[in-house]
């Protein structure tokens, strides 16, 4: 303790420092107190070769007479208090400014007892960076050190430092040691989880299991074989558990009931798409390739016929087109008595619809051997004509609110029954129009083309391109290409009103190898020759000869 006059004089000094007024460091602290509201200041003060955490204050008697000062030594006794409660290496660190200049460092007072460590560590602390962790090596091992100027540099020239160091081993130690202790205390919390789960799995597993039976029964199908089980009958979420199931199978199995019953009317893809939506009338707008397939001579075979056999042949060959048909993503639309009228688009749309529908036309028109080898004992010989058109149409339910049928109607579907009707006109098995030819892009050459005729159908204005799908580039031979490329030229100049010309190739084809459809521009251009109309433009109008 030390007590000075209001002048600065010292009047009592316990450590007997040998100076009679106050000066330095202890001025700097007393102008501190006096600029204060209370009149005090505390700071850290070096007396003799240690320093001193003080404080000061005035003296009232009743006012200020004298300055106390009063503090403690920040010694080995100070730093090993703050070690234990705070479980890392203390040390206070003096610099003191030197007459050259510079500046030496020395430990006043440190939890190491060894100075060589001592000197270890102020030769290699950096004191010009307080901010970051220093890592310092002490005698082979590694220490985190931080540190912090503890005296205020307008109160003296010599600095005292506050170093806070902790073992990297050590840290490694205690990580350890918690770590295991977390890891037993994971392990004794999941045994006592597992235990409370095994206890109320327990009373949960069997009706559980029985309703999981049900499900797989369910997933089987079989909708029925709940009565034979037995019922969850608790009141807790399990019975209501069990009672949803059991209306969820009833519910399937009605539906299952109604899919079947649709599936034998109308196909599977526009029953899914009744079931899906809510049935009412309307439709919409869709861009599709209708095909229509027909037994040729049908009506002859009907008559002499019982009508047993002809149901049974009948049967035969709509099963078989069924069966292309939905290979390539067609929908059968209806039955129109010995023909089929298929859609490729509605109600599912697929990027390739109209490819699917001429590779179908191709597959029923290469399918004909196998139909008539399924009816070698009935002793018939069938041919199929297919006619393909793509268009908008509207798709959807038209009847009535009492009974709806899913169809596609408009102009689209009415020309593709005219082209299909075509084929015995022009005596060929498959007829497509340019709409469908021109909609297949760069897959159009897969197929081989035989260009037929600009015609106008009946009940329509605008012309209509037509070709014979003749088959697959595959399968055709290089003389059948040969001769479609010359009836190709004979019909230019059918077209261009040259007749002879026109008539000359076709007989000559004709000559080569007898074929109906060159028998039917010969008897036209024949017709024509003879009385040529004035406005010929190459289009014939059907509805003429019809």
């Amino acid at each position: 303790m030390l007590i000075a006059d209001m002048q600065g004089e010292v009047i009592v000094d316990t450590e007997n420092q040998g100076f009679n007024s106050l000066t330095g460091p202890w001025r700097a602290v007393v102008n501190q107190a006096v600029l204060h509201p209370d009149g005090l200041a505390d700071g850290v003060l070096m007396v003799g070769s240690m320093p001193y955490l003080i404080t000061v204050s005035p003296l009232f008697l009743p006012t200020p007479v004298a300055w106390i000062f009063a503090g403690f030594p920040l010694d080995n006794n100070f730093v090993s208090l703050i070690e234990q409660s705070t479980a890392s290496d203390i040390s206070i660190i003096q610099s003191q400014l030197q007459e050259s200049g510079a500046r030496t460092t020395s430990v006043v007072a440190s939890s190491f007892a060894s100075n060589q460590v001592q000197q270890e560590l102020s030769v290699q602390l950096d004191l010009s960076d307080s901010t970051e962790t220093q890592r310092i090596a002490l005698q082979g091992e590694t220490y985190g050190t931080r540190f912090r100027q503890i005296n205020a540099d307008d109160i003296g020239d010599d600095r005292v430092y506050a170093v806070i160091q902790r073992s990297y081993r050590e840290n490694e130690e205690n990580l350890a040691v918690l770590r295991q202790r977390l890891l037993d205390f994971a392990i004794a919390v999941i045994c006592l989880c597992l235990v409370a789960v095994i206890l109320l799995a327990r009373s949960f597993s069997k009706p559980i299991m029985r309703i999981a039976d049900r499900v797989v029964q369910i997933q089987r199908g079989d909708y029925g074989s709940h009565q034979s089980l037995p019922v969850v009958t608790s009141g807790d979420e399990l019975g209501s558990l069990a009672v949803a199931v059991e209306n969820m199978s009833r519910g399937l199995a009605e539906k299952e009931k109604v899919r079947d019953l649709l599936g034998k009317v109308v196909s599977d893809r526009v029953a899914n798409e009744l079931l899906r939506k809510k049935p009412e009338l309307g439709g919409e707008e869709r861009v599709v390739s209708i095909l229509f397939a027909d037994i040729t001579g049908f009506t002859n075979l009907s008559e002499k016929l019982p009508p047993e056999q002809v149901l049974s042949i009948l049967n035969t060959c709509l099963e078989k087109l069924c069966q292309i048909i939905e290979k390539n993503n067609g929908v059968v639309d209806k039955f129109t008595g010995d023909g089929v009228m298929a859609v490729f688009g509605a109600p599912i749309e697929y990027p390739d619809d109209c490819l699917n529908a001429v590779k179908t036309a191709a597959e029923i028109r290469a399918s004909l051997p196998l139909i008539n080898r399924l009816l070698t004992e009935q002793r018939v010989n069938l041919d199929l004509r297919v006619g393909v058109h793509s268009g908008k149409v509207v798709a959807g339910n038209t009847g009535s609110s009492s009974r709806l049928n899913y169809t596609v109607i408009g102009d689209a579907v009415n020309l593709a029954a005219r082209i299909e009707s075509m084929t015995r006109t022009y005596k060929v098995g498959a007829l497509v129009s340019a709409d469908s030819k021109h909609t297949l892009g760069s897959a159009e050459s897969l197929f081989v083309w035989r260009e037929v005729d600009w015609v106008k159908v009946k009940g329509r204005e605008s012309a209509v391109t037509l070709y014979e799908l003749a088959g697959l580039r595959t399968d055709v031979s290089d003389e059948d290409l040969v001769r479609i490329e010359s009836f190709h030229e004979a019909l230019g100049y059918y077209r261009s009103g040259y007749w002879d010309a026109a008539l000359d190739i076709f007989e000559r084809l004709n000559r080569d190898d007898k074929e109906a459809i060159v028998d039917v521009f010969i008897s036209r251009i024949q017709r024509l020759n003879g009385l040529p109309p004035a406005d010929w433009n190459g289009v014939y109008a059907h509805q003429d000869i019809l």
